[in-house]
């Protein structure tokens, strides 16, 4: 029998519903971050292959390199929100799974700073590399892919209460990943394959700020990005159907058809990718809108599966609220306050490269 650690006898702060909510919408903005991040920075890594031997490949190395280092600042600014949500919720769980494997877990902070400093780097100070900018982007690339696994190891381990025991038996190091885990794996590549998709989008949006002072380099990253794009959410859409049934067979019967709000959540969701690739080509403002939209039903029914496995050790439905709406309106405020902020860094960086389009 899982041996689940008490929930906080100060209760939640807030109602569930509120905090379920927040969860699901603050996750949607840090996935969409990532997303951008993930797709961007590989992307820029594979350009910087190619571009001794072609020239718009080295614009376009160039061009995600001044980019990506906001992109990341974004996706840390925006992934701390969520992460508290978890702790909030689920934090019966979540604290139990991170002491297991608390070394790698602690490792994300000093490998996030190495991937950082390398963005950094070849945006600002590419002279001190040597010509070896596509090496530090790769090393940057796969630094951030092994933090989105630690994730993954996390969110995958919260989910098993049933293996704790066995794991702490076996040594107490804080060494203990989910390898044996049959979810694992597509959980991460669902999560990586779909944010290259997203990257790619975002790739094409910044083409057309491109477009009037380079039309080869705008047409360049266009059409990889679309590449990218396509192809990426065709090939997550799979590996979706391969996540959704490595769960539990009493988890993934309730997507398709054992309960009707999560099958249309995952229907829609699903119907709605397939639109957006539908339209990429004529309307990519339309498929990015789409996009944003699958991410935050896909969001949902990651929840709901969180919810459903933890069940019957956590009941999340069954905890304490003692509302403190001080203290949660400050954050809603603060989020707002933030968006506003981020939304105002975006615009001002579009304006800057339409300026110098111009």
């Amino acid at each position: 029998m899982p041996i689940m650690p008490g929930p906080d006898p100060a209760g939640l702060p807030a109602p569930l519903w509120i905090l379920k909510f927040l969860s699901v919408f603050t996750l949607t903005l840090h996935l969409l971050a990532m997303s951008l991040l993930v797709g961007g920075v590989t992307m820029m890594a594979l350009a910087g292959r190619r571009r001794s031997s072609d020239d718009v490949a080295g614009r376009m190395f160039s061009y995600l390199a001044r980019a990506l280092p906001t992109t990341m600042s974004m996706t840390i600014t925006l992934g701390v929100a969520p992460l508290l949500f978890v702790q909030v919720i689920y934090g019966q769980a979540f604290y139990a799974s991170s002491v297991l494997m608390a070394w790698p877990w602690l490792a994300i902070v000093p490998l996030v700073m190495a991937a950082y400093y390398g963005l950094y780097i070849c945006q600002f100070r590419p002279q001190w590399l040597g010509g070896r900018e596509t090496v530090v982007a790769w090393i940057s690339a796969i630094t951030i892919l092994i933090v989105g696994f630690l994730f993954s190891n996390n969110w995958s381990l919260m989910l098993a209460p049933g293996v704790w025991k066995e794991l702490y038996t076996q040594g107490i190091s804080g060494l203990n990943m989910n390898a044996g885990d049959p979810s694992l794996w597509p959980r991460y590549l669902h999560v990586i394959v779909g944010a290259f998709g997203v990257g790619g989008l975002g790739v094409m949006m910044l083409a057309r700020l491109v477009r009037g002072r380079d039309e080869e380099l705008a047409s360049a990253m266009e059409g990889s990005g679309r590449r990218w794009f396509l192809i990426a959410t065709g090939l997550q859409l799979v590996i979706g159907f391969w996540f959704l049934f490595a769960l539990p067979e009493r988890i993934h019967k309730s997507f398709i058809g054992g309960n009707m709000v999560d099958s249309g959540v995952l229907a829609a969701g699903i119907l709605l990718a397939f639109v957006a690739m539908a339209v990429v080509r004529r309307m990519p403002m339309a498929a990015a809108a789409l996009t944003g939209v699958v991410v935050f039903l896909m969001v949902a029914v990651r929840h709901r599966v969180r919810q459903l496995a933890l069940a019957p050790d956590l009941q999340v439905n069954t905890l304490a609220v003692n509302p403190q709406w001080a203290l949660l309106m400050t954050f809603v405020v603060v989020l707002l306050a933030g968006l506003i902020t981020v939304g105002w860094m975006v615009l001002a960086f579009a304006r800057q490269r339409g300026a110098n389009a111009a």
